[in-house]
């Protein structure tokens, strides 16, 4: 199983309920700016280490704008978590605030996901869940590592779903 394999404590299970898949959005999106924070702390320590004492002082700036970017974007990441139990899909985001956004599996009637060319090489996406009768996307999961294996999972949940109302009238 992907991700982590503890139930978050902002997700409350039922007595069948079980953890399927968990995790954070996929750090890969984020390649860009974590590259360009390490670049400019490069820039601010080649200036300290060669230039004049004056000189010195300013690189430091680069330095801390950097750590900032890389900090900023780890937080952003972190904030962020993805939960799919055998009955509910969850997105959490938020650090010191926490807002959590559920969706009864058997509400959903349909998913896709989507990956543009670099996604796909960087084997992340999204995916869309639609719930009956809303005419729209209600959840996004955005930069989902590996989004066609965990479109899969909530499918596999959703037949599941799916297969014990008639479990339940044949067994009536």
């Amino acid at each position: 199983m992907p991700g982590n394999v503890d139930v978050p404590s902002w997700v409350t299970l039922t007595a069948d309920e079980q953890l399927i898949w968990s995790d954070h959005p996929s750090l890969r999106s984020a390649w860009g700016t974590v590259v360009t924070g390490l670049i400019v702390i490069g820039l601010g320590l080649g200036g300290i280490i060669l230039s004049s004492d004056v000189l010195r002082i300013i690189s430091i700036a680069p330095v801390g704008i950097g750590f900032v970017m890389i900090a900023i974007t780890y937080f952003r990441h972190q904030s962020i978590q993805y939960v799919l139990t055998s009955e509910e899909v969850y997105k959490k985001t938020g650090i010191l605030s926490r807002n959590v956004i559920n969706i009864r599996l058997d509400r959903i009637q349909n998913t896709s996901y989507s990956q543009s060319l670099p996604e796909r090489f960087l084997s992340y996406g999204s995916i869309r869940v639609d719930t009956a009768g809303t005419g729209g996307t209600d959840l996004t999961l955005v930069n989902v590592p590996n989004p066609e294996h965990v479109n899969g999972l909530i499918t596999e949940q959703l037949d599941s779903v799916g297969a014990q109302p008639e479990e339940q009238a044949q067994n009536a």
